[in-house]
């Protein structure tokens, strides 16, 4: 898909230029990247200008909620609860409550259509500590995606690995938290999703990217050279039984049920240094994550210097994703 890159001071008129001839694409929103304004145009646009590039539109956001709400309520008729798209360059991938599951394939036929995707996928979750993605091919079969975020690229397959959107924040913000010269440890890598924002950055001396699952492991090695970043030392292992002691400042655990890994955190601080721990944790208990941190931090003839607790996303019906940043001081 298409697009113009041009200068935040030169956008409003090019826009205007662009809609008052046809060739904006509505479909798709503007949006903002690396001091640059992206305009989505048609793919028949190729006017040429020194005023601004034609790019290809690598992290297209589209109007996809009212677009897809109108979709399935015009053939289910009804939208369902949790019902959602996500659309990854000319990728979807869609989640159907089982009230529609039945109009799947007319569904993910409207929205390739509509979306002008290459295929659309039925995400059905995911399942073990691997967090494996379980999809169904509704039309055709293109899974190799590629995301741009924050001046960092992500490729991945969509069958094989998972990738929250919803998280970008959160990626950020731990980034920006690293101080100059910290080793960082981080135990559930995946195929980069902390690892490289936080040494693309920041000014960290290091980092340890530990992953288990091989299939993700093979693409945080692609993305780690499709970002040129050259400070990180990819482990394939358990963190478990493969995170050194005493050799970090910083340890981000984004994986949600890794409360089993906190005693390997607070072993892997250097003296005093901070965690980063996800849990998905019910609104009713929704200091467990601390008391969790605070009780092994005890057992370990350690403190919690300084401690804090935030929600990252709705993770499901009164159960929030949330992150505990804590600051760890051994005795």
């Amino acid at each position: 898909m298409k697009a113009v890159r041009v200068k935040k001071e030169l956008a409003e008129e090019i826009r205007k230029r662009l809609e008052r001839n046809g060739f904006k694409d509505r479909r798709r929103r503007i949006r903002f990247e690396s001091g640059y304004v992206i305009i989505p145009v048609v793919d028949e646009f190729n006017l040429k200008s020194p005023h601004y590039e034609i790019v290809e539109d690598t992290n297209p956001i589209f109007r996809e909620r009212k677009n897809f709400r109108e979709i399935v309520t015009q053939i289910a008729g009804f939208y369902p609860r949790y019902a959602d798209l996500k659309v990854f360059g000319d990728v979807g991938l869609m989640k159907l409550p089982d009230s529609v599951m039945h109009h799947k394939k007319r569904i993910a036929e409207r929205v390739a259509e509509n979306y002008r995707l290459s295929s659309v996928w039925l995400d059905m979750g995911k399942h073990g500590m691997k967090r494996m993605p379980r999809m169904e091919p509704l039309v055709g079969s293109k899974s190799l995606v590629e995301v741009k975020e924050n001046g960092c690229i992500f490729r991945f397959d969509i069958t094989e690995v998972m990738f929250s959107q919803g998280n970008q924040y959160e990626k950020m913000r731990t980034a920006k938290l690293v101080e100059d010269g910290e080793r960082v440890v981080d135990m559930f890598a995946g195929i980069g999703y902390f690892t490289i924002p936080v040494m693309k950055h920041s000014n960290a001396r290091k980092c340890l990217a530990i992953e288990l699952n091989h299939k993700s492991y093979r693409f945080l090695l692609e993305n780690l050279k499709l970002n040129g970043i050259k400070k990180v030392i990819p482990i394939l292992g358990d963190s478990m039984h493969v995170t050194p002691e005493s050799c970090a400042e910083r340890v981000i655990m984004g994986h949600i049920r890794c409360e089993n890994f906190i005693k390997t955190a607070i072993d892997a601080i250097d003296g005093e240094g901070w965690i980063h721990y996800h849990e998905a944790v019910p609104v009713k208990v929704i200091h467990r994550p601390v008391e969790r941190i605070r009780r092994e931090a005890e057992s370990l003839n350690a403190r919690v210097a300084e401690v804090s607790l935030r929600k990252v996303k709705n993770y499901s019906p009164n159960v929030y994703h949330v992150v505990v940043d804590a600051r760890i001081r051994k005795c």
